[in-house]
């Protein structure tokens, strides 16, 4: 289930990220989760509110994934994350995340220190590289980036701190691509993420992800294999973007 979280909730070694903020407080995007073609549930990505603690003005970002009330029966999932996000560095302050997978339970708090390059859970205290992300600040973040960089350097990385452990992302970038969508057709850029544990990068060839080649630079879609068919995310409803949603 770690893996299906990671695609839902993503998306820094030589890539350039600018600070054009593209999105704001109140923006709101929902998501269809399908299994095949069922839809299972569906996912949620807001930015709440703006919040000052320690003179610091942070991005109070909300994730939920969540399975219909059908597929309930068979295996339930009620997931929630939080993150807050410091407005200037864009990098995360605090992570909450709150876990029911089919009666697996699993609440995490993480408070980051960056000038130190530390890390502190409920119980233990860990180093991290340079500009960590937790689960869902590492999409946001992502936002933040500068295409031009990403079409010369086709390949970034980007450090993640989960489950006690850290992690490396690494980002292909792919091609352009129009996707048909059930808001319209929307030019994207399609990248392909590979989670490195340890010093090997897990196969990707078989996972997707699909942003928005504007402004807002928003996820649209991701797409996986597994051995019994494709989980997709598919965006179905937005609200409070920053900047106009260009269709083709």
């Amino acid at each position: 289930m770690k893996q299906c979280c990671i695609i839902f909730f993503l998306i820094i070694s030589n890539i350039s990220f600018c600070q054009k903020k593209p999105f704001k407080v109140g923006e709101f995007a929902k998501y269809t989760i399908s299994f095949g073609p069922l839809a299972v549930g569906h996912g949620e990505l807001s930015i709440s509110e703006l919040v000052v603690s320690n003179k610091i003005p942070m991005y109070h970002m909300i994730g939920i994934g969540k399975t219909s009330k059908f597929f309930d029966v068979f295996f339930k999932v009620r997931d929630v994350y939080e993150t807050y996000i410091d407005t200037n560095t864009f990098l995360p302050v605090k992570f909450l995340r709150d876990v029911y997978e089919g009666g697996h339970v699993i609440k995490q708090e993480y408070e980051f220190n960056h000038e130190k390059n530390l890390v502190q859970t409920q119980n233990n205290q860990f180093k991290i590289p340079n500009d960590s992300q937790d689960m869902l600040s590492a999409f946001f973040y992502a936002r933040t980036f500068n295409k031009e960089s990403v079409l010369s350097d086709s390949v970034f990385t980007i450090p993640i701190f989960m489950d006690d452990e850290n992690y490396f992302l690494e980002v292909k970038y792919l091609y352009d691509e129009v996707l048909e969508t059930s808001l319209g057709d929307i030019k994207c850029m399609v990248f392909q993420p590979k989670m490195q544990e340890g010093r090997v990068f897990e196969d990707g060839e078989d996972m997707k992800i699909w942003i928005s080649d504007d402004e807002n630079k928003m996820l649209y879609k991701v797409e996986t294999k597994i051995w019994a068919g494709k989980i997709k995310a598919e965006l179905t409803e937005y609200k409070n973007n920053l900047y106009p949603i260009i269709k083709i």
